[in-house]
């Protein structure tokens, strides 16, 4: 229906322009942070400018639901006061209509804020923390498509996947000698921290010398290199930062291993019902605009959009840090801040009505 269309445009608009503020300002405080590192190493002005343009995706998916309740607020309040919703009323529009053609937006926008997060930012973001690393002038690490390869001491290590927390997969370590000779090569599935050095599990190495080269299995073996744990920490992708996928095979590692998850189990959880966070997010702004006033200004109503998502950023972190403390279940408390906030919704919704603000409640003066 035209109607909705055009109700769905203005909410993709005003969304729209929230996003270039709020991602905006964003950059622009980063940028001041960047220019304090700005000339050491390999960190030049080109560099500081290719490394703030690829934080642009994951700032759009940080600030999606924010910026999907500010838009709705703002293009369905534009609406309201310039009498279109009067309009929409007299061709027969009803409430369960206009607030179909929202949800149906906020769907979009939450489908595109998860195809982001899956399929974009992480790339993004490992290119962004490659030119990142040119500040702190690590040399001996170089990251390629095919993972990353490190000079320790007399040996070459490369890993394909750098893990959060100094874990790794896919490990080859390649011993050579003073003429860069090639001694042994060394395989392993994975790698787990320990105070000493690496815990390699699933090994396979092989010694070459002038005569035969011999091959011995290990089910573990500890690698005592001289790899720094702030290089590793550098190179390591953060689990926001990962695809929901790779974070949930990152979840059966630790588990395989009997190690602490639930952090990461939090952040997977998180990334599963982001796009159910942008809906409730539009469907919340939904009843803030019923009834409203002409003479209600957008910064009345800009101010009610930052008050609820920093409420209900506010609330998430606060049960994030209550739940990592008392270890309460991820999922939990994964959707409990957007079960409060659609209760909150519901309750506005229900409340607009009992007071009588019926078919017409975007009309001008009806509340």
């Amino acid at each position: 229906m035209i109607i909705n269309r055009y109700i769905q445009r203005s909410i993709f608009l005003g969304t729209l322009g929230a996003l270039l503020v709020l991602v905006s300002l964003s950059l622009f405080f980063l940028l001041v942070r960047e220019l304090n590192d700005m000339g050491r190493g390999g960190y030049g002005p080109l560099q500081v400018l290719q490394y703030i343009v690829l934080r642009i995706p994951g700032n759009i998916v940080e600030f999606m639901p924010l910026a999907a309740l500010l838009g709705t607020i703002l293009s369905l309040g534009t609406l309201a006061s310039n009498s279109e919703v009067i309009a929409m009323q007299a061709s027969g529009m009803s409430l369960k209509r206009m607030l179909a053609a929202v949800l149906q937006a906020s769907l979009v926008l939450a489908l595109i804020g998860f195809l982001a997060a899956e399929w974009v930012v992480p790339d993004i973001e490992s290119v962004a923390r490659k030119i990142e690393n040119l500040k702190r002038e690590q040399a001996t690490a170089l990251k390629s498509n095919r993972g990353l390869w490190i000079k320790d001491e007399s040996s070459v290590v490369h890993i394909q996947a750098m893990l959060p927390n100094g874990f790794a997969r896919g490990i080859e370590i390649f011993e050579l000698d003073h003429d860069g000779k090639l001694l042994s090569t060394l395989r392993a599935e994975r790698a787990v921290p320990r105070e000493q050095g690496w815990e390699l599990q699933q090994v396979s190495r092989s010694t070459i010398s002038t005569q035969n080269a011999t091959t011995q299995t290990f089910e573990r073996l500890l690698y005592e290199g001289n790899l720094s744990p702030e290089l590793l920490q550098v190179l390591t992708i953060e689990p926001r930062q990962m695809s929901s996928t790779a974070l949930y095979a990152y979840l059966g590692f630790l588990d395989e291993n009997r190690l602490d998850a639930h952090a990461e189990r939090l952040v997977f959880w998180k990334k599963i019902l982001a796009p159910l966070s942008v809906v409730i997010m539009c469907l919340l702004a939904f009843p803030f605009v019923l009834g409203s006033q002409r003479q209600s200004s957008n910064g009345q109503r800009i101010l009610i959009g930052i008050l609820l998502g920093l409420a209900f950023v506010v609330v998430e972190r606060l049960l994030t840090q209550l739940g990592i403390q008392f270890k309460i279940d991820a999922l939990l408390l994964a959707v409990v801040p957007n079960l409060l906030f659609l209760s909150v919704a519901i309750y506005l919704l229900i409340r607009k009505q009992s007071h009588g603000v019926g078919i017409g409640l975007f009309a001008a003066g009806s509340h």
